[in-house]
């Protein structure tokens, strides 16, 4: 095996023992980092799935086997829960596959706040499970826009979870995306994902990309949960990890495996298969409204940031990729 061709990213993880996967942008970004989690526990790494959720807590906290909170905007959820059929809860139906898998089955909801509630859930959570290593996944690559460029995408998740995991310390702490071009439904020019993936670079913080393929065990696990979950939930049927499935089978162009995108136009391209990895802290220092982040509590507090800061900064002409 060709070690020295090894993206760095793996080389950063040596010596990580137990490690959290946690989905930043809310939804089914959580769903993203499968294949990484099945690669490291095939490692004999601890590994554990979170995700910033969408899910309302005061409903959940109303079943009648609610989960028990570990911190105010923290809860395990488990294949033991009560929910409807076909109701949204991405993290139930996937801890209810896992647990069919015989694999660890509890997967921890972040409540969908501001940053000082998220960083408190993710501070129960290192110390709840030893955690020394946090890999933020972020379905597309809208995480890496700094605040000026023409269109952010959606911020708001991605940008919490960013600088809440940035202030927790003793622990490793990277970001790794995956659905290059998947973006473009929300406005974002991919020339700014690369040119920040190039100032990355400059900086040593890009950690480098490969590529997930159809004959890896671990992508085959991640495409029977998707799959699975998809037909626990069919009017909520994930479209950046379609999107993503529909890449590595190798489907080119204007392709749609979900009715929910029938009437737009598709790019599904080689690079959504594609994990893109730098280090977190090199990330969260280009985001230029991170230090008026700190201080929130909800999302109306983090929308008024954001709000704030396109008005006050000058946006850059929109490029688009010269190819």
């Amino acid at each position: 095996m060709l070690h020295s061709l090894t993206p760095p990213f793996f080389s950063a993880l040596e010596g990580s023992r137990r490690v959290l996967i946690a989905g930043m942008g809310g939804g089914f970004d959580v769903f993203c980092g499968l294949p990484l989690y099945f690669a490291l526990r095939s490692e004999g790494l601890e590994v554990t799935l979170a995700n910033l959720s969408f899910v309302s807590f005061s409903a959940v906290s109303f079943s009648a086997l609610a989960p028990r909170p570990l911190a105010p905007s923290l809860i395990e959820v488990t294949a033991d829960l009560r929910v409807q059929p076909g109701e949204y809860f991405p993290e139930y139906h996937l801890s209810r596959w896992l647990a069919a898998q015989g694999e660890p089955s509890s997967v921890y909801a972040i409540e969908k706040k501001g940053v000082q509630p998220t960083l408190a859930a993710y501070h129960a959570l290192v110390e709840h499970l030893n955690i020394d290593t946090v890999i933020l996944i972020d379905g597309g690559t809208d995480a890496l826009m700094r605040g000026d460029e023409a269109d952010l995408g959606t911020p708001h998740e991605d940008a919490v979870s960013l600088c809440a995991v940035n202030e927790l310390e003793g622990v490793k702490r990277f970001v790794a995306s995956l659905g290059f071009g998947i973006d473009s439904f929300h406005g974002v020019s991919h020339w700014n994902v690369l040119e920040a993936t190039a100032e990355l670079a400059r900086a040593g913080a890009y950690l480098g990309s490969f590529s997930l393929t159809p004959e890896m065990r671990p992508v085959q696990l991640y495409r029977e949960a998707c799959l699975e979950v998809f037909s626990q939930m069919p009017r909520y049927a994930s479209i950046v990890n379609n999107s993503i499935l529909s890449a590595i089978d190798g489907e080119y162009g204007d392709h749609h495996a979900s009715t929910r995108t029938q009437g737009s136009e598709l790019w599904i391209n080689p690079l959504m298969a594609q994990y893109w990895c730098y280090e977190l802290g090199a990330v969260a220092r280009r985001l230029q409204y991170r230090e008026a982040l700190l201080p929130t509590v909800s999302m109306s507090d983090v929308d008024r940031v954001i709000v704030a800061h396109r008005g006050q900064v000058t946006v850059r002409p929109r490029h688009t990729l010269p190819i």
